[in-house]
């Protein structure tokens, strides 16, 4: 099996490393290909319209670092770097969840999403920190059995699977659970730097539901997440009702 890496966290992040070790397991053929610093909270963003150039560097066998987002560092690798289609896409490890809303700014998630769309299988692999600290066990138990069994059964190739791995000392079991949200008017608060730039620090609370409670209780999380951002149910409803009412 011919596998792509890539992340959000940069190039040099423990996360990614953790997830080569992981893809020894069942590779045949690993390739990196990551943004050369942190691009967390890239969402599905590039940069290549904007910046019109990107600098890719070679670090290794296979392995390259890029200045762009995630979404840039797959749409790169599959284009220019590799020269045969991947089996399988994996991102991660990202230091901390991608549950709730985190789904809609994270990188990690993103550059998934950007393989999804190109029909080839990918995974995004997550694991929760605590206090401020973060302890990979549970990642390196869990992942090679989870990723292993995922490609097992498959899934259609449009979709990108989601995993998240708890912080807790004990694992619970895994459980297929929607991304669930937070309480998006937690805590936000600004500290005003001597700079004038300004820190943000956003304590958001567990709303109990999805994926977002359900880490939090010690399984692991596995999400579905679609391409397609269409309400189907809201869109065929407004159809039926309200068509007729927009242009005479």
């Amino acid at each position: 099996m011919i596998i792509l890496i890539t992340n959000d966290d940069g190039f040099e992040s423990e996360g990614i490393k953790l997830l080569k070790e992981v893809a020894q397991n069942f590779a045949s053929e690993i390739w990196v290909v990551a943004p050369d610093t942190d691009r967390s909270g890239a969402a599905r963003s590039l940069d290549y319209p904007i910046r019109q150039s990107i600098r890719v560097n070679q670090r290794g066998e296979r392995e390259f670092s890029v200045s762009g987002t995630p979404a840039d560092c797959v749409i790169i690798a599959l284009n220019k770097i590799m020269n045969k289609k991947p089996d399988l896409v994996l991102s991660g490890v990202n230091i901390g969840s991608n549950v709730g809303d985190d789904v809609c700014y994270s990188g990690t998630i993103g550059a998934v999403m950007e393989s999804a769309a190109r029909s080839i299988p990918s995974i995004a692999l997550s694991q929760v920190y605590h206090n401020g600290m973060i302890h990979w066990h549970n990642t390196k138990v869990f992942a090679p059995k989870i990723i292993a069994k995922l490609v097992e059964i498959g899934w259609p190739k449009n979709i990108a699977m989601s995993v998240n791995f708890p912080a807790t000392e004990k694992v619970k079991g895994v459980e297929f659970a929607e991304q669930g949200e937070y309480n998006i008017d937690g805590d936000l608060t600004f500290t005003e730097n001597f700079d004038g730039s300004l820190s943000l620090n956003w304590s958001r609370e567990h709303s109990g539901s999805g994926s977002v409670g359900k880490i939090k209780e010690g399984f692991i999380t596995i999400t579905p997440i679609k391409l397609d951002f269409t309400d189907y149910d809201t869109l065929n409803a407004m159809k039926n009702s309200h068509a007729d009412k927009f242009f005479p």
